[in-house]
C-alpha cells in the first residue's frame, strides 16, 4: 500500500497550527535526526501509521531554529482541513533498487517522475535537508537547475495538464546503503513571498500642493533616518512596519479622495535600502519645483516618480507586442511571488506550452521557431495581463497591439472563451510551419519559384522616413516596407534585393535574421486561411468597457471603424493586420486621438515602449502621453513590476495595493515570532490549492 503521509514543510520563524486543529489531533511526537536519517524516517512512519501527529527536526541546541516537517496520516490531513505540501508514498532502504521498490509502494512508475535527485554520500542532517527542500519545492512549485546548467537558476516546476508533481531522492546510490523516497504533490501552497522587503523599499507620499509634499518627504526622512546604517531584526521590524503604515495610510487617503473626487499628486520613492532611499528623497526634493512647473514626469532609474499633473486616468491604454520579444527565463521568479496566480493558470490550460518552457527554462535555451515564438509571447501577454488585472485590479481603458500582439489583446482580455485552443493549432498550422515562414511557400508562389530555387530572406531594421522606401519599392519588387515605427522602419523579403534597396537608399540596415513574412504582399494570399483561423467562440461576457483598437482600421477599405466584437470582426481584423503594412506610428497617433493616454506594455521586454516613446517624442506630446513597461529583458522581473506599479499609481490610476500589503503584514507577524523558541512552535496551516 502507498504511505500516503502528508507532509507540511516549515521554516524556524512559521506560526503554529491554530488551537481549534491543535485540539482535534494527538499531541506531537517530536522525533529528532541524530546521525541515522533512515532509522528516523522509519521510526516517525510508524508513528504516524498508529495516528500519531509527528514532528520530525535536526538535533539542535536549545534554542536554536530550526526547520521542521510535520507529519500526519492523509486520512488525518483531510478530515481537519489540514492541506499538506506533499505525500510520503514511498519509502525504501538497504537495496540498490531502493527507486524501483519506492516507486512500486507508491504505485508510481519511473514515467511519473518529474524530478529525480540522486547523491552517494550525504550525512544524516544532509539527507534531513534535501528532504525539507524537495517537499518545500513541490509546495512552491518550484524546480532548481542542475548545477552544471549553464542557466543554473530555479523556475516554475512545469507539469504536463493534470498531471501531479512526482519526485524522488535516492541516498547514497549504488551502494548497499542505498535508500529511496517517493514524493508527490499536494494541496498545499506555500505562502507568496513578499513584493517588498527590507531591501525592496516602496513608500508612497501626497499633498494638495509642492508645500505639502516637501512636509511629507522631510517627515519619512527624519523616520527613516532614525533607523540605523546596519538593521538588525528589531530594526527590519520597525521598517517594515513603516511601510505597511505608509501603504495602509495611502489606500485610506485614495478611498477619501475617490468620494470627494479630489485629486492628490502623488510620489512614489523606491530603493534598495534606507541609504537609497534617503538619496531618493533628496534628489527628488531638489528637483520639486521645476517638476511641477513643468508639468514634467520624473523618473530615477531605481524606480521613484512623481506625476504632478497627471491626465491619463480614463486613458489607460494596454499595448500588446508582437513575435520576438520572448526571452529565456522570462518572470522566472512571478510563481514565488504569486503561487494562486499560477495554480489557476495551471488549471486553465496547459501553462508548460504556453510559455514554451522547454525552451524558455531549458538548461541550454534553444531557438525557437515563428510558432514557439507566437505562442509563448501570447502567453507572456496573458500571465501578464491576468497578474495586473486579476492581482491588483488594474482595469484598462483601450487595448491595442503591435503586429501579431493583436491576437494576445483578444486572448489576453476575456475575449475568447479559450485561447488555450490555438497553442496546439499554432504549433501545426501551415500558416506558421511553412506559408510564411519555414519553406516560405507564400512567398514561393507570389515569386513563381520552383521547388529546386532557393530563398534567403531577411528583414532589416532601417533609420529612413517611409515615403523614401516607398518610392523605391517598384524598382526592387522583392522587397517590402513591412512596418513603420516612429524614426524606423522595417524593410523585408530576398535579402540581396533589400539590400541593394538599402545601398541606393544610402542607409544602413540592421538584420534581424529571422524569416518571416507578415506584413508583406505575398502573405495575402493567406488572408482567408489567417481568418479562418482567428474565427474563434468568444466568452459570454464580454469586456464592453474596453474599446478595442485595431490597425486594421487604419486601412483604406476600412475607413477608421471600431472593430465589432464578433468572431468573424476579430477574425477579418487580425487578418488584415497580418497581410498587411503595419503603421505602427499612425496606430499609436489614432490612439492618442481618441483617448489613450498611458500605454502600459503587457508582454516579455519593453520593445514597444521604447518605439511609443520616439513617436511621442517627435509629436512633441510626453507631457500629454508616456509608456509604463511591465517587464524589462536584464533587469530583475520583480523590480521592473514594482516600477510599473509605481508609474500606474503616481498617474492615479486604480488599483489594488493587497499585493504589496499582504506580503509586509506577514513579514511584520513573521518578524514578532523569529524570537520565539522553536520549541514552542509548530507548523503553520497553508494556503491550499483546488483539486
Amino acid at each position: 500500500m502507498p504511505l500516503r503521509i502528508a507532509l507540511l514543510a516549515q521554516a524556524a520563524d512559521a506560526a503554529g497550527l491554530s488551537a481549534d486543529i491543535l485540539a482535534s489531533l494527538p499531541a506531537i511526537q517530536h522525533i529528532a535526526i541524530n546521525d541515522n536519517f533512515n532509522a528516523a524516517l522509519q521510526t516517525a512512519i510508524q508513528a504516524v501509521n498508529q495516528g500519531q501527529l509527528v514532528q520530525l527536526t535536526l538535533q539542535c541546541k536549545p534554542n536554536e531554529p530550526q526547520q521542521r516537517l510535520l507529519m500526519l496520516s492523509g486520512l488525518a490531513a483531510a478530515k481537519n482541513k489540514i492541506h499538506p505540501h506533499a505525500y510520503l508514498a514511498g519509502f525504501a532502504e538497504g537495496s540498490v533498487n531502493s527507486l524501483e521498490i519506492a516507486l512500486n509502494q507508491s504505485r508510481r512508475q519511473n514515467a511519473d517522475l518529474s524530478h529525480q535527485q540522486t547523491s552517494e554520500t550525504l550525512a544524516a542532517d544532509q539527507q534531513f535537508l534535501a528532504f525539507f527542500n524537495m517537499v518545500d519545492d513541490i509546495a512552491r512549485r518550484t524546480l532548481h537547475a542542475a548545477a552544471h546548467a549553464a542557466n543554473n537558476a530555479s523556475h516554475y516546476w512545469f507539469t504536463e495538464p493534470h498531471k501531479a508533481r512526482v519526485a524522488s531522492l535516492t541516498f547514497n546510490a549504488n551502494s548497499d546503503s542505498e535508500s529511496s523516497l517517493v514524493l508527490t504533490q499536494a494541496t498545499g501552497l506555500q505562502k507568496a513571498q513578499s513584493l517588498l522587503n527590507a531591501s525592496r523599499l516602496f513608500f508612497v507620499l501626497s499633498g494638495l500642493n509642492e508645500i505639502e509634499l516637501s512636509v511629507q518627504l522631510e517627515q519619512l526622512k527624519q523616520r527613516l533616518a532614525d533607523l540605523p546604517n546596519d538593521l538588525t531584526p528589531n530594526d527590519n521590524a520597525a521598517l517594515i512596519a513603516l511601510m505597511t503604515k505608509n501603504l495602509a495610510q495611502y489606500q485610506t487617503d485614495v478611498s477619501s479622495s475617490a468620494t470627494s473626487s479630489i485629486s492628490l499628486p502623488t510620489i512614489v520613492l523606491q530603493g534598495a535600502s534606507v541609504t537609497a532611499v534617503l538619496q531618493e528623497i533628496s534628489a527628488i526634493s531638489n528637483a520639486l519645483p521645476k517638476v511641477i512647473a513643468e508639468k514634467s514626469h520624473y523618473k530615477t532609474p531605481a524606480g521613484s516618480c512623481f506625476s504632478p499633473a497627471p491626465n491619463s486616468k480614463g486613458g489607460v491604454t494596454f499595448v500588446y507586442p508582437g513575435v520576438g520579444t520572448v526571452y529565456p527565463g522570462m518572470f522566472r521568479d512571478f510563481h514565488q511571488y504569486f503561487p494562486a496566480l499560477f495554480a489557476q493558470l495551471e488549471r486553465e490550460g496547459n501553462l508548460k506550452e504556453m510559455l514554451q518552457a522547454e525552451k524558455t527554462y531549458g538548461e541550454n535555451p534553444a531557438e525557437m521557431t515563428l510558432g514557439e515564438l507566437a505562442i509563448a509571447g501570447v502567453g507572456s501577454s496573458y500571465l501578464l495581463t491576468q497578474l495586473l488585472c486579476e492581482e491588483f485590479a488594474v482595469k484598462p481603458d483601450f487595448a491595442l497591439g503591435y503586429s501579431k500582439g493583436e491576437a494576445s489583446m483578444w486572448a489576453s482580455l476575456g475575449v475568447w472563451k479559450n485561447p488555450h485552443a490555438l497553442i496546439e493549432l499554432t504549433q501545426t498550422s501551415p500558416i506558421f510551419t511553412t506559408a510564411i515562414s519555414g519553406k516560405l511557400t507564400a512567398v514561393r508562389e507570389a515569386w513563381q519559384l520552383t521547388d529546386a530555387e532557393e530563398i534567403t530572406w531577411n528583414s532589416f531594421v532601417v533609420r529612413c522616413e517611409s515615403a523614401t522606401i516607398e518610392a523605391l519599392l517598384p524598382e526592387f519588387p522583392r522587397a517590402y516596407l513591412a512596418i513603420i515605427q516612429g524614426d524606423t522602419c522595417v524593410l523585408a523579403g530576398c535579402e540581396a534585393t533589400c539590400r541593394a534597396l538599402l545601398k541606393k537608399l544610402g542607409k544602413r540596415g540592421i538584420a534581424a535574421n529571422r524569416v518571416t513574412a507578415m506584413h508583406t504582399t505575398p502573405a495575402l494570399s493567406q488572408h482567408s486561411q489567417v481568418t479562418e483561423f482567428y474565427t474563434q467562440p468568444l466568452c459570454d461576457e464580454l469586456p464592453m468597457d474596453i474599446k478595442f483598437i485595431s490597425a486594421a482600421g487604419l486601412l483604406p477599405q476600412n475607413q477608421n471603424v471600431p472593430v465589432n466584437i464578433d468572431s468573424q470582426s476579430i477574425a477579418n481584423s487580425i487578418a488584415d493586420t497580418f497581410c498587411t503594412t503595419l503603421d505602427f506610428t499612425a496606430l499609436i497617433r489614432t490612439a492618442r486621438e481618441q483617448g489613450a493616454r498611458l500605454f502600459v506594455e503587457i508582454g516579455a521586454d519593453r520593445q514597444t515602449s521604447t518605439l511609443i516613446d520616439k513617436i511621442n517624442r517627435t509629436d512633441n506630446v510626453t507631457t500629454e502621453s508616456c509608456t509604463v513597461a511591465a517587464n524589462a529583458k536584464g533587469g530583475e522581473d520583480i523590480v521592473t513590476l514594482l516600477k510599473c506599479i509605481a508609474q500606474l499609481i503616481t498617474h492615479q490610476i486604480p488599483l489594488s495595493l493587497s499585493p504589496l500589503l499582504q506580503g509586509l503584514e506577514e513579514q511584520v507577524n513573521a518578524l514578532k515570532l523569529h524570537s520565539v523558541s522553536s520549541a514552542n512552535t509548530t507548523p503553520n496551516t497553508t494556503q491550499g490549492e483546488p483539486v
